[in-house]
C-alpha cells in the first residue's frame, strides 16, 4: 500500500476512535453479553455511568469509633468521558475525648474509558483532592493518577480492580493504592432485563455478593514498605430500575491494624 493510502487509513482509524469518545452517553446496566455491571464498595468502576451514591461507614478500634458519611456523584458526559465528585463528612468518638467532626477533602476525578470490549474495560483517571476539609479530617492537596479495570469472568462472575499512585503535596508523601473486588450476581438472565440489542437498562431484582480487598503502601517516609489492607464481604440488591441498596462488613487483613471491625451501608440512585 502506498504511503498516502496508509496515511489515509491511519487518519480514518484515529478519527473513528476519537469520535467514539464523543458519542452520547447511554446508561447500560448489562454488557453486550448480558453480564451485569455492578459497583464495588471501595473500588471505582471501569464503566461509565450517571449515579448518585449515599454511603455511611462505621469503624471501631483502640477506643475510637469513626463514622463517615459520603455523597458521591458519577457523571458521564459522553460514552467514554466522565467525572466523579466525592464529598465526605466524618465524626470521631474517642474514649475520654470530646467528639469531633468535620468535612473531609473534596475529591474530583476526571475519567476516560480507553478500552471497551465485551469482557474487558480499561479506564484511566486522575483524582484531584482539594484542601476543603477541616484541619482534623482534611486540608491536604493531592493528585492520584490511576487505572481501573472490569473483567467478565463468565457465569456472572465479574472482577473490578484499580491501581493508582497518590501524592500529597503538603506532606510530600506518596502512596500506592490498590483494590480488587470479586462480584457474583444472581437472578433472572439478561433476556428479562435487556433490550433488543442485548443491552440492559435495569438490574432490578438482581442480587450481588461482594468480596473485596483494598489497601495502600507508602512509597516514601518512615512507613515506607508497610502494607495496610482491609477486606469486605457485602451484598447489594436492585430494588428498582433506578435504585440499589447495599451493606457490607469490614475487617483488617494486615497488622498493625487501623481498626478492629466496621460496617458500611448505602444507596445507589441510577439516572
Amino acid at each position: 500500500m502506498k504511503p498516502i493510502a496508509l496515511s489515509i487509513v491511519a487518519f480514518s482509524a484515529t478519527f473513528a476512535a476519537a469520535s467514539d469518545f464523543l458519542k452520547p452517553f447511554e446508561h447500560l446496566h448489562l454488557s453486550e453479553s448480558g453480564t451485569p455491571y455492578v459497583h464495588s464498595f471501595g473500588i471505582e468502576p471501569a464503566f461509565t455511568g450517571r449515579d448518585l451514591f449515599i454511603d455511611h461507614t462505621y469503624r471501631v478500634g483502640d477506643g475510637v469509633a469513626e463514622h463517615e458519611s459520603e455523597i458521591e456523584l458519577e457523571w458521564a458526559f459522553t460514552k467514554r468521558i466522565g467525572m466523579i465528585v466525592e464529598v465526605p463528612y466524618i465524626w470521631e468518638d474517642e474514649e475520654g475525648v470530646a467528639t469531633s467532626s468535620g468535612f473531609g477533602d473534596l475529591a474530583i476525578v476526571p475519567r476516560a474509558l480507553l478500552i471497551e470490549s465485551e469482557r474487558f474495560h480499561l479506564t484511566t483517571q486522575m483524582e484531584v483532592v482539594l484542601p476543603t476539609g477541616s484541619s482534623r479530617f482534611g486540608g491536604e492537596t493531592a493528585i492520584a493518577p490511576g487505572i481501573a479495570m472490569w473483567n467478565d469472568l463468565g457465569n456472572w462472575f465479574t472482577l473490578n480492580s484499580i491501581l493508582s499512585i497518590e501524592h500529597g503535596f503538603d506532606a510530600d508523601s506518596t502512596e500506592l493504592l490498590f483494590g480488587v473486588g470479586l462480584v457474583k450476581s444472581f437472578g433472572e438472565k439478561a433476556a428479562d432485563h435487556a433490550d433488543h440489542a442485548g443491552h440492559g437498562h435495569s438490574t432490578s431484582g438482581l442480587l450481588h455478593l461482594h468480596l473485596e480487598a483494598t489497601g495502600a503502601t507508602p512509597l516514601n517516609g518512615p512507613d515506607q514498605g508497610v502494607i495496610n489492607i482491609e477486606g469486605l464481604v457485602g451484598i447489594s440488591y436492585g430494588l428498582a430500575a433506578g435504585l440499589e441498596i447495599r451493606a457490607g462488613y469490614l475487617f483488617p487483613l494486615t497488622t498493625p491494624r487501623d481498626f478492629d471491625k466496621g460496617f458500611t451501608s448505602g444507596l445507589i440512585f441510577h439516572f
